[in-house]
């Protein structure tokens, strides 16, 4: 992707395509948890899979697994949840909810790489 294309996106952040193991509980109903697939980051959220219903405005805890860097830990919120009859899966946007420290700095290095490797750089 051109550098004037992710200069002229509307959205705050760049979306950046990733395919990545994830799973979760949802803290708004102990004892539900889900497993699924991280689609696209962003440095405020994440889209996702899940296995599992989920509704706008669950507050999850999502692990998900960096290549290299080890599972990184977040609590996110559920902004939109839709099901996907072909794929009996339903897709998620959510937002950070609970990410800093040591958890922020692996996932903005994670973002950084991925950038860059789209730039070809």
């Amino acid at each position: 992707m051109k550098l004037d294309n992710i200069l002229n996106e509307s959205r705050a952040w760049r979306r950046v395509e990733v395919d990545l193991a994830a799973e979760g509980d949802v803290l708004s109903s102990p004892g539900k948890v889900f497993t699924g697939r991280v689609v696209n980051i962003h440095p405020d959220g994440a889209c996702f899979t899940a296995s599992t219903e989920l509704k706008a405005g669950d507050v999850l805890s999502l692990r998900i697994e960096l290549p290299v860097m080890g599972k990184l830990e977040v609590r996110i919120k559920v902004v939109w949840a839709e099901y996907f009859k072909a794929a009996a899966s339903y897709r998620v946007g959510g937002k950070f909810e609970g990410i800093d420290g040591q958890e922020k700095d692996k996932f903005l290095r994670y973002y950084h790489l991925k950038i860059m490797s789209s730039l070809g750089g």
